[in-house]
C-alpha cells in the first residue's frame, strides 16, 4: 500500500515516539527480570529464613505491629490486573490495525505498543512476587516510569493524529475507544506504582522514624507523610516532642560529624562543607537549573494565549489555540510550581539544617579536645607606676595592653566561654542560612540569561539594552550600598557578642549585683551597649532600605524603559508584547530582591566561617604525658596552656619539677596563695603546656574497653584512671545521685559509704527530695561545702586508682574537715588508691602523709617523704604547725559519733532549697537504695513553659504599642495602601495605552523567526494611530513606575523605623525585670534561657519580624489588588479568586497548627543545646580528668537532634502548605484564563491587565499566607521576651533613706518573723536581738538553725511577715529596697568577680580614687609592703608571670579575666574583701569570706578585719569558730530562734549553754577557750 508524502512523515513521527518509549520501557524492565529470575531460583532452593526477623537499616528497627501494618496487597493486585487488560486491549488494537487498511499506517507501532505492554505485565509479575520491601518499592518506581513513558507515547501519538489534516478523516470509533483504555491503564499503573510503600515503620529509640524513606513514591513526592502528623496536631490542639517521629540516619549529628571528619583537613570551611554535603549540593545545582527554565513557562503560555487574543480581535479563528494555551498555562505552573517545592525541600532539609547540626557538633567535638585556655594572649609592654619596680601587668599567658581598643576587646572576647557558644548559635546558624540560599546566585544568572533571551525575541535587542541601562545606573549604588550594608552587619555581630558578654556576665554575677542594689548601674551598663547595637542595627536598616528601594525599582524602571523605548521605536504597543514583557519582569522582581539580601547573608557568613576555621584550627590539648609506673616529674618546666606556644616568656611557670608521687599513698601539695599548686595539678592532668622536661603517669584502658556497666567489686578499680575534684567544684544539672555515680553502675553498698564518707547523710535527710534531689546549674542550690563533698564523693565512688583533689577542705569546718579526712580520703574508699591532694591545712593531712611538696618562687621549693621534710628546718612551720591542736583535734572527733554539719556557702542553700522544702523531711538517704519512692521528685530546673495554640492578641498588642502605637501602624498601612493604588494605575494605564492602537504590523508574524530581532529596526512598521500623542501615554506611565518606586521603599522605611523602636523599648522591660527578679527565679531558671530571650529572641526582634511584616503587607496588598483588578473583568473571577482563598486558608490555618507548635518546641529545644555547651565548657578539665569527654559528644548528638526534629519539621511543615498553596494557585490560574477566553467581550489589553494579575495573585497569596505564617512564628520570640519581662519582681517601693544613713550601724532585730514563700512555714520565728555600733557578731548554729535566713532578711530578700528590722531606727521595710542594699555589704564565700581590670572590679562605677583603691589591695595583702615579700599570683587556670617583682594587684589597670578565671579562688576572695574596703559600710556581713586562704594569709586577713572595720559593725557567719571567738558577742541560733546571745566568755559560763557545747564538740577546744578568755589572740592561734 502506498502513502502519501504526508502519511508517511506522519507515521515515522509516531513510530519515533513509540520505539523511544518501547526502549526506555524495556531498559526499566531489566530489573525485573533478574528479581523474576532471582526469585525462581530462591524457590527452587529450600529456605530456612526465620519468619521472626524483623526488617532492619540504618535508620532503625521494625516491629512486629508495623510489619503487619504494612500492606501491598491491593497495589500489587491491581498492577498485575491493569496490565493484563490492557496487554489484552493492545492485542486486540493490532489484530484491527493489521486487518483494516484505514488503520494500516499505524500498524507497526500499534505492536510496538503491544511490546511495552508485555514488559509492563512482566514488571507487574515481578512485584507480585517480590518478597523484599526495598525491591518492591524499586520495582514500583520502574514501573511507574514505565507506565509514564507509555501514556505519553500514546498522548503524543493522538496529538500528532488529532493535528494530522490527512488523518481526522480516517479516525474510527473503535480506535479511539481502544487508545482511551490503555491511555488510562497506563495513568492508573501510574497512580498505582506510586501507591506501594516503600517499607514498614522503622523505629530508633523506641520512636518511629520520619517517615520520608517509609513512604511511596507520590507521599515523598507531595509531603502527603506530613499529613497524619497534621491532623493529630489538629485534633489535640498542639504537639510534643515525644509526638514528632525521630530524624533519619542520615541527618543525625553522629553521622553528619563523622562526614565532616572524612572529608579530611581543608584549608577553607566551605570546601569542607561542600564535600560532605555534595550529593544535595548537585542535587541543587539540577533543581535550580530546571527551575529557572520552568519558571518562564507560564510567561511564555500568557504570549500565546495573547497572541491567540489578539488574532480572535483580528477576526481570526484561534479558539484551539487558545484553550491549548489555557492548559499549558496550568500545566506550566503545576510543574515550576512542584519543581521550585522539592529544591527548597533538597535546601532547607538536605543542606540548611545538616549543616548547622554538622557545624554544632564539630565544634562541640573541638571544644572537648581544645587547649583549656581562659584570659587574654596579648603582648603588653612593661609600665611604670608610682616610681615601682618594672611591672608585667599579664593576667594572662602573655599578658594584656589597657590602652588597647576595640580590637583586643574582640580576641578577649573570642577566649571567652560565651563566645564559643556564639559559634553554634550564631556563626552556625548563619553558614548554613547562607548555603541554604546559595543556589540564588547561580539560579538568577540562569534566570536573567533566559529572561534576556525570551525579551530579545520579544521586544528586541535595542529596548532591552535601553532597559539594562538601568541596572548600569544603579549597580554602583548597589555595590556602595552593599558594601556599607555589610561592614554594618559586621560591627553589628561584634557588638552583639559584646552584649552577650556583658548580659552573660550580670546573669553570673546576680547575686553580687543583687546584694550590692547595682542594679540600675548594670541596667545602664547593658542598655550602653544595647544602645550602640541598636544604632548600628539602624545603620543597618538604612542600608538595607536602599537595596529594597534598588531592588524595587530596577525591574519596574528597566520595564518602563523598555517598554518606553519599544513604543518609540515602533509607534504601537501590543498587549502580547506590553503584558509579557511587565510579566516577565515581575518574574525576576523576587529573584533580584533576594540578590540584595544574600550578598549581605554573604558577607555575614563569610565572618562567620573564618571565625569557625580559626576555632577548629585552634590548639588543642597536647597529649606530652608518658606512659610509667607512677606519677613523676623530671625537669619538667610547665605553664598554662597557651594558643601559641611561642607567646609564653611572659607566663607563669613551674621550672625544673623533680617529683615522684608514690604509688597507693597520700601525697600532699602546699604553698602561699598563687604558687602554682593548680597548675601543678593541671600538668598532672595533661591540661598544661609542657616546656622541657618529661611527665610520667599510669596510663588508663581507653573509655571503649571498660565496661562501666559490668563494673562490680572485683574489678572496680582501673589501674591508671584518674578522678579529679577541681578548686571550683563543677556540678552538673541533675540529680545529687547522678552526680556522684557520673554514668557509673549503682554498687549500694559502695555508694552508702561514700555518702557516709563524704558527711553527706545528714544533708540528703535536709534535701528535699533526699538523694533525688535535682541541682541546678553549677550546684546553684548547694552550699560551697555541700559542692565540694559531691564533688569529692563523685571522685571516691569512681573507678580511678588516681585521684587529684584541688583544696577540698576549704569551704568545710575543723568537723567535716576531719570526718573528711578520716572517712574519705584516708578511709576504706581511699586507701590503696594515688591521692595527690593541694591544700592549706598541711597539719591535718600530715600524720598520713607519705609526700609533700611545697612550692614557692615557680619551683618545688621542697620535695619528698613526710620524714625528710620534718629535718629540714624551713619548713617545720608549714608541715608540723600546731601537733597539739592536731591532736586535740583527733581527741576532740574520737568523742563525736556524728557531727553536725555546717559548712558554709548557706545563702544559696537557703535561698534555693527552702522554697522547695516541704514539711516532709525526707530520710531517703537512710533507707534502702532501690526501695521505690511513692512521691516523684521535684526538679529544681522547671521545664521550660510553652504557650499552646494561636499567638494572643496581647503579644502583638504589646509589639504594637512598643513600635510606635496604632498612629505609626495606620501610617504604615497608609502607605501601603498608596503603593497598591499606585501598582493598579500603573497596571491600567498600559491597558489604556494598548489599547489606543489598532495593530497593523508586519513584524508580528516573523517575529519569532530567529534573524527577525537581527532585522526588525530595518522593517517598515505601519500603523494606524488613534491617539498619536505618545509622550503623553509614555510620560503618565513612566510617573506611574517613579511612584511606585518611591512609595514601595518609603514604606519599608516605616516599618523598620517602628522595629528599632520595639526592640529598644522590649529590652529595656526584659532587662528591668530580669534584674529585679527575685533570687528564688534567678537561681531555678538557666541562663541559657534567660540568654536565649537576650540573643537569639532578639536576633528576631530586631532584624526579622520587620521584614516579614513589611513582606506580608505587600504580599496582602497584591491579594487586594487582584481583587480589584477582578471588578473590571468579571464577578466570576472575584467568586473564583475567593474561593481559592478560602481554600488556601484551610491548608495554611492547617499548617500554623503544627508549625506554631514545632516553632515554640524549636526554640525551647535550642537552650538545653547551650546550657549543656556552657556546663561542658565550665567543667572540661573534670570531663578529660574522667575521660568522658566522649560520652558528652554524645549527649550533645542527642540535645542537638532533638533540636534538629523539631527544626526539621518546622521546615517540612512549610514545604507541605507550600505544594499545596501553589497547586491551588495553578488551578485558579487555569480556571482565570479559561473564564476569559470564554468571554468574547474581552479584548487582548483587558484580557493582559486581568492575566498578569492573576499570574502574581498565586504568587501574592501564598507569600501572603507564608508571611503571615513566618510573622505568626517570629512572635514567638516576642512571646518569649513578654513572657519573662511580665515575671514577678521586687517590690521596688518606698520611701528613700536619709542621705548618710546609717551613720551609727546599729542594728535591732525585734520579733523577726520571715517565711519563704507566703504558703510555707516561717523561718525564723520571732527572732529578736541587737546590735550595738561598731560591735562584732558571730552568727553561729547547726545547719538549718536560721543564720542564711537571717541575712537575707537584712538585705530583704525575704520580707518580714511579722516584727521589724531597724538600723539606726529606721524600718527597713519602708525605705527602697536600693537604699537598703546599697548602703550594706556582705563579702560570699563564693567571690564574685567581673571581666575587666582590678580597678573596675574594686570600683565599678568610679566613685573612688586610685589611692583609696591601691590602700584597699595594700590592707588585704595582695599588694606587699616592705615587711612581706610579693606574692606571685597564678590563678586556676590561666596564670601570671612569676617574678616575684611582677605582681599584676600593682597595676589597677590590669585585666581580670570572664569570672576572674585568671586569679585563684584565694586572691578572687582576696579581691572581693577589698572591695568591701573601698566601699567602707557602716554594716558588713561576712559568710566564711577566707576558706580558700592559706593559713598565713588568713592570719593576715583576720587581723585586717578587726583593723579596717573597727568603724562597722560586724556580723559574721560563722564555720570556723575560731573566726568570731574574740567577737563581742556571739548569737547562737536554733530552729530560727535565739538560742543565746551574750559575750563568748559569758557564753562559755553556762553549763549546758549551746555555744558552749558547740566549742567543746568543735576539736579545738582549748586553742578556743584560749581565745574566749584572752590568753591567745586569734590572729596567732590561727598562725
Amino acid at each position: 500500500m502506498q502513502f502519501s508524502h504526508d502519511e508517511a512523515s506522519f507515521a515515522r513521527s509516531v513510530l519515533v515516539v513509540v520505539v523511544v518509549a518501547l526502549s526506555a520501557i524495556a531498559a526499566c524492565s531489566a530489573l525485573s527480570f533478574q528479581r523474576i529470575v532471582l526469585r525462581f531460583r530462591q524457590n527452587r532452593k529450600p529456605q530456612y529464613q526465620s519468619v521472626s526477623e524483623l526488617y532492619e537499616d540504618e535508620d532503625g528497627t521494625a516491629t512486629q505491629a508495623s510489619e503487619a501494618a504494612y500492606s501491598y496487597q491491593l497495589p500489587r493486585i491491581s498492577v498485575l490486573l491493569f496490565s493484563i487488560v490492557c496487554l489484552l486491549d493492545s492485542l486486540v488494537l493490532c489484530v484491527i490495525t493489521t486487518q483494516q487498511p484505514v488503520e494500516s499506517n499505524l500498524r507497526v507501532e500499534q505492536w510496538l505498543h503491544f511490546c511495552a505492554w508485555t514488559f509492563l505485565l512482566i514488571q507487574a509479575v515481578a512485584l507480585f512476587i517480590e518478597p523484599q520491601y526495598i525491591a518492591r518499592y524499586r520495582l514500583s518506581a520502574f514501573g511507574s516510569l514505565s507506565s509514564f513513558l507509555l501514556s505519553i507515547a500514546i498522548i503524543v501519538e493522538n496529538l500528532i493524529r488529532w493535528s494530522s489534516i490527512f488523518d481526522r478523516s480516517k479516525r474510527s470509533n473503535v480506535y479511539l475507544t481502544l487508545t482511551a483504555v490503555q491511555l488510562v491503564g497506563a495513568l492508573a499503573l501510574i497512580l498505582i506504582y506510586s501507591l506501594v510503600p516503600r517499607r514498614p515503620d522503622v523505629y530508633w529509640n523506641e520512636k518511629v522514624v520520619d517517615r520520608q524513606y517509609t513512604t511511596s513514591i507520590l507521599g515523598r513526592l507531595g509531603f502527603t507523610w506530613l499529613s497524619p502528623l497534621l491532623h493529630f496536631a489538629a485534633i489535640n490542639k498542639g504537639l510534643n516532642l515525644n509526638d514528632l517521629p525521630e530524624i533519619d540516619y542520615q541527618t543525625r549529628s553522629k553521622t553528619l560529624r563523622r562526614k565532616f571528619d572524612q572529608v579530611g583537613k581543608k584549608n577553607k570551611l566551605w570546601q569542607l562543607l561542600f564535600l560532605s554535603h555534595k550529593t544535595a549540593f548537585i542535587s541543587q545545582c539540577i533543581f535550580v537549573t530546571i527551575t529557572s527554565v520552568t519558571n518562564f513557562l507560564p510567561q511564555i503560555a500568557l504570549l500565546f494565549i495573547l497572541k491567540a487574543l489578539e488574532d480572535r480581535d483580528s477576526g481570526r479563528d484561534s479558539v484551539f489555540h487558545l484553550w491549548i494555551g489555557v492548559f499549558a498555562l496550568g500545566l506550566s505552573i503545576t510543574i515550576s510550581s512542584w519543581l521550585e517545592a522539592w529544591l527548597f525541600f533538597i535546601c532547607y532539609s538536605r543542606i540548611g539544617q545538616p549543616i548547622f547540626q554538622q557545624l554544632a557538633a564539630v565544634i562541640f567535638g573541638k571544644s572537648m579536645r581544645r587547649k583549656d585556655i581562659k584570659g587574654v594572649n596579648t603582648k603588653v609592654p612593661d609600665v611604670y607606676l608610682d616610681g615601682a619596680a618594672h611591672i608585667s601587668e599579664n593576667t594572662g599567658p602573655k599578658g594584656e595592653e589597657p590602652t588597647k581598643k576595640q580590637d583586643d576587646d574582640d580576641d578577649d572576647e573570642q577566649k571567652t566561654r560565651q563566645s564559643t557558644i556564639n559559634l553554634v548559635g550564631v556563626d552556625s546558624y548563619r553558614v548554613s542560612n547562607f548555603a541554604t540560599y546559595i543556589y540564588i546566585f547561580p539560579g538568577t544568572v540562569l534566570k536573567l540569561t533566559l529572561a534576556f533571551g525570551f525579551l530579545i525575541r520579544l521586544i528586541g535587542w535595542i529596548p532591552l539594552l535601553a532597559g539594562l541601562a538601568i541596572p548600569a545606573i544603579i549597580t554602583p549604588v548597589n555595590a556602595f550600598a552593599s558594601k556599607r550594608y555589610a561592614s554594618a552587619q559586621d560591627d553589628l555581630m561584634r557588638i552583639r557578642d559584646k552584649k552577650m558578654a556583658v548580659v552573660t556576665e550580670a546573669l553570673q554575677g546576680i547575686r553580687q549585683i543583687k546584694f550590692s542594689a547595682f542594679e540600675d548601674n548594670w541596667q545602664r551598663k547593658i542598655m550602653d551597649v544595647r544602645r550602640k547595637e541598636l544604632k548600628t542595627q539602624w545603620r543597618v536598616f538604612k542600608y538595607d532600605t536602599t537595596l529594597i528601594a534598588i531592588w524595587i525599582a530596577g525591574p519596574i524602571l528597566l520595564a518602563a524603559v523598555a517598554l518606553a523605548t519599544y513604543a518609540i521605536i515602533h509607534k504601537t504597543l501590543s498587549a502580547s508584547v506590553a503584558f509579557t514583557t511587565v510579566s516577565v519582569f515581575e518574574a525576576l522582581e523576587m529573584t533580584l530582591a533576594a540578590i540584595p539580601e544574600l550578598i549581605t547573608d554573604y558577607f555575614d557568613a563569610s565572618v562567620s566561617a573564618r571565625r569557625i576555621e580559626t576555632y577548629l584550627g585552634s590548639a588543642e590539648k597536647e597529649h606530652y604525658i608518658k606512659a610509667g609506673s607512677m606519677i613523676s616529674f623530671q625537669q619538667a618546666t610547665v605553664v598554662w596552656p597557651a594558643e601559641d606556644e611561642g607567646i609564653v616568656e611572659d607566663q607563669f611557670r613551674l621550672r625544673d619539677l623533680n617529683l615522684e608521687f608514690p604509688n597507693g599513698k597520700l601525697s600532699v601539695v602546699s604553698g602561699r596563695t598563687g604558687s602554682g599548686k593548680s597548675l601543678l595539678l593541671a600538668a598532672i592532668l595533661g591540661e598544661a603546656d609542657i616546656l622541657t622536661g618529661t611527665i610520667q603517669v599510669p596510663r588508663a584502658p581507653p573509655p571503649s574497653i571498660r565496661f562501666d556497666e559490668q563494673a562490680n567489686p572485683n574489678n572496680w578499680y582501673l589501674e591508671g584512671s584518674i578522678a579529679f575534684v577541681a578548686q571550683i567544684p563543677w556540678i552538673e544539672n541533675a540529680t545529687i545521685k547522678d552526680n556522684i555515680l557520673f554514668g557509673l553502675p549503682l554498687d549500694s553498698s559502695r555508694y552508702q559509704k561514700t555518702l557516709s564518707a563524704c558527711a553527706l547523710e545528714k544533708d540528703l535527710e535536709m534535701l528535699p527530695d533526699g538523694e533525688l534531689t535535682d541541682i541546678g546549674a553549677n550546684g546553684i542550690n548547694l552550699s560551697g561545702g555541700q559542692k565540694w563533698r559531691v564533688s569529692f564523693a563523685r571522685a571516691l565512688y569512681s573507678r580511678a586508682s588516681i585521684l587529684v583533689l584541688d583544696d577540698i577542705f576549704s569551704a568545710v569546718d575543723a568537723n567535716v574537715g576531719r570526718h573528711l579526712y578520716e572517712n574519705a580520703l584516708t578511709g576504706d574508699l581511699g586507701q590503696g588508691r594515688t591521692r595527690i591532694l593541694v591544700t592549706h591545712h598541711v597539719s591535718l593531712c600530715l600524720p598520713r602523709t607519705r609526700y609533700g611538696v611545697l612550692l614557692g618562687d615557680g619551683k618545688a621549693l621542697h620535695a619528698g617523704t613526710v620524714e625528710e621534710l620534718r629535718k629540714d628546718g624551713r619548713l617545720d612551720a608549714i608541715l608540723a604547725q600546731d601537733v597539739e591542736q592536731q591532736q586535740n583535734a583527733e581527741e576532740a572527733a574520737q568523742t563525736q559519733n556524728a557531727p553536725e554539719i555546717d559548712d558554709g556557702g548557706g545563702l544559696k542553700q537557703a535561698i534555693s532549697q527552702r522554697s522547695n522544702l516541704s514539711t516532709r523531711k525526707s530520710s531517703h538517704a537512710m533507707q534502702d537504695i532501690n526501695a521505690d519512692t511513692t512521691i516523684s521528685p521535684k526538679k529544681f530546673t522547671e521545664d521550660e513553659k510553652r504557650e499552646k495554640g494561636a499567638i494572643k492578641y496581647t503579644i502583638y498588642a504589646e509589639y504594637i504599642r512598643a513600635s510606635g502605637g496604632l498612629r505609626h501602624w495606620l501610617l504604615v498601612l497608609l502607605a501601603f495602601l498608596l503603593c497598591l493604588l499606585v501598582i493598579l494605575g500603573r497596571s491600567w494605564w498600559i491597558s489604556i495605552w494598548t489599547r489606543s492602537y489598532q495593530n497593523e504590523t508586519v513584524i508580528a508574524k516573523d517575529h519569532w523567526r530567529p534573524q527577525a530581532y537581527l532585522q526588525y529596526p530595518k522593517k517598515e512598521i505601519h500603523a494606524v494611530q488613534i491617539d498619536g500623542n505618545i509622550w503623553f501615554y509614555l510620560g503618565i506611565y513612566l510617573a506611574w513606575s517613579v511612584g511606585q518606586c518611591v512609595i514601595g521603599s518609603s514604606r519599608y522605611f516605616l516599618v523598620f523605623l517602628g522595629s528599632i523602636r520595639a526592640s529598644k523599648d522590649l529590652f529595656e522591660q526584659l532587662t528591668y525585670a530580669v534584674l529585679r527578679a527575685p533570687l528564688r527565679w534567678l537561681d531555678t531558671v538557666p541562663v541559657g534561657r534567660i540568654l536565649n530571650r537576650f540573643t537569639a529572641d532578639f536576633n528576631m526582634v530586631d532584624s526579622r519580624i520587620s521584614l516579614d511584616l513589611g513582606f506580608m503587607m505587600h504580599n496582602a496588598m497584591g491579594v487586594i489588588s487582584v481583587i480589584i483588578a477582578a471588578v473590571f473583568v468579571s464577578p466570576w473571577m472575584i467568586a473564583f479568586a475567593l474561593l481559592q482563598l478560602v481554600i488556601c486558608m484551610h491548608y495554611a490555618l492547617r499548617y500554623l497548627t503544627g508549625a506554631r507548635e514545632v516553632k515554640r518546641l524549636e526554640s525551647n529545644s535550642k537552650s538545653p543545646i547551650f546550657e549543656s555547651f556552657a556546663a561542658a565548657l565550665m567543667g572540661i578539665s573534670t570531663i578529660r580528668a574522667f575521660d568522658k569527654a566522649e560520652i558528652y559528644v554524645e549527649r550533645m548528638y542527642r540535645k542537638i537532634d532533638t533540636y534538629a526534629q523539631a527544626y526539621w519539621h518546622l521546615w517540612l511543615f512549610n514545604r507541605w502548605m507550600g505544594l499545596r498553596l501553589n497547586m491551588v494557585g495553578a488551578v485558579f490560574a487555569t480556571v482565570t484564563a479559561a473564564l476569559i477566553v470564554s468571554i468574547r467581550g474581552i479584548d487582548a489589553s483587558l484580557a493582559g491587565f486581568a492575566l498578569s494579575f492573576a499570574l502574581e495573585y498565586t504568587v501574592s497569596l501564598v507569600w501572603s499566607l507564608r508571611q503571615y505564617a513566618n510573622v505568626e512564628l517570629d512572635m514567638n520570640a516576642v512571646e518569649r521576651i513578654v513572657e519573662y519581662s511580665n515575671i514577678p519582681i521586687e517590690n521596688q517601693s518606698g520611701d528613700t533613706a536619709p542621705a548618710a544613713w546609717p551613720t551609727e550601724g546599729r542594728l535591732e532585730v525585734a520579733n523577726l518573723v520571715v517565711g519563704y514563700a507566703a504558703d510555707m512555714p516561717p523561718v525564723l520565728k520571732g527572732l529578736s536581738f541587737s546590735v550595738q555600733r561598731n560591735q562584732r557578731v558571730g552568727v553561729v548554729g547547726r545547719t538549718g538553725a536560721g543564720k542564711s535566713s537571717l541575712t537575707l532578711a537584712l538585705f530583704r530578700f525575704l520580707e518580714a511577715r511579722e516584727g521589724v528590722v531597724l538600723i539606726d531606727g529606721v524600718d527597713i521595710s519602708k525605705i527602697r529596697l536600693q537604699d537598703v542594699r546599697s548602703r550594706l555589704a556582705i563579702i560570699p564565700q563564693d567571690p564574685v568577680l567581673f571581666s575587666g581590670t582590678i580597678r573596675t572590679n574594686l570600683d565599678a562605677f568610679d566613685e573612688h580614687n586610685d589611692r583609696e583603691l591601691r590602700d584597699a589591695l595594700e590592707r588585704v595583702h595582695l599588694v606587699s609592703g616592705m615587711s612581706a615579700p610579693s606574692d606571685e599570683p597564678s590563678g586556676t587556670t590561666t596564670p601570671v608571670d612569676p617574678n616575684p617583682n611582677r605582681n599584676i594587684f600593682r597595676s589597677l589597670s590590669s585585666k581580670i579575666s570572664e569570672g576572674g578565671l585568671n586569679l585563684s579562688q584565694g586572691q578572687r576572695q582576696l579581691l572581693c574583701l577589698a572591695r568591701a574596703i573601698v566601699s567602707r559600710p557602716k554594716i558588713m556581713v561576712l559568710d566564711e569570706a577566707t576558706s580558700a586562704v592559706d593559713m598565713e594569709t588568713d592570719a593576715m586577713i583576720q587581723r585586717s578585719i578587726r583593723e579596717e572595720f573597727q568603724d562597722s559593725t560586724l556580723i559574721v557567719i560563722a564555720h570556723r569558730l575560731s573566726t568570731i571567738a574574740d567577737f563581742d558577742k556571739i548569737l547562737v541560733m536554733g530552729d530560727g530562734r535565739v538560742l543565746e546571745y551574750d559575750e563568748p566568755r559569758l557564753l562559755m559560763e553556762k553549763k549546758d549553754g549551746d555555744f558552749r557545747k558547740m566549742v567543746e564538740e568543735s576539736g579545738e577546744r582549748d586553742v578556743l577557750e584560749d581565745i574566749i578568755h584572752g590568753k591567745t589572740a586569734p590572729i596567732d592561734a590561727a598562725s
